[in-house]
């Protein structure tokens, strides 16, 4: 099914998992699996987002991280595409991610992007403010919005050169 065709919400009619010819980019070209690097300290939600990113071959999650330290150390030693973290991480927290992620990303001046998605309990303006100053692409509360988060993905996923 072509991305434009894609289910608007996280939650699948179909549980099969979909195949890599889901994904297609705009041009038309299938594309590799977005790498994932997944940052969250509830080892739960890790495991239900784990588990929901692994319905789709458009996705590979190829790193996890619950804290702010170990986080950082996986920008230097996994491959990732994208990054979704939590702002709240014990210890630690998810905007030192982002701030390392996006020095990391300038220091490579290949003109790549790494996007970077908060999911977060912490839907306060203040906090989406510093979240997307320290360079977030998307913010999105883990109560109300994270049946967006498939459909945000699937859609960098159609991106990724």
């Amino acid at each position: 099914m072509p991305l434009s065709q894609q289910p608007a919400s996280g939650n699948q009619a179909d549980p099969k998992r979909h195949s890599s010819s889901d994904t297609v980019r705009p041009n038309g070209a299938h594309g590799k699996p977005l790498r994932i690097l997944l940052v969250e300290d509830s080892p739960l939600l890790r495991s239900r987002l784990e588990s929901m990113l692994g319905q789709y071959a458009a996705f590979k999650v190829t790193g996890l991280a619950s804290a702010e330290a170990e986080a950082v150390e996986k920008l230097d030693t996994v491959s990732y595409d994208a990054i979704v973290v939590d702002v709240e991480l014990r210890p630690g927290s998810g905007i030192g991610v982002i701030r390392a992620a996006r020095a990391r990303n300038r220091d490579k001046g290949d003109g790549s992007h790494v996007w970077i998605i908060v999911l977060t309990n912490y839907d306060l303006p203040t906090v989406r403010e510093r979240c997307m100053a320290a360079g977030a692409d998307h913010f999105l509360d883990k109560m109300r919005e994270i049946d967006q988060l498939m459909p945000i993905l699937l859609q960098i996923a159609g991106r990724k050169p």
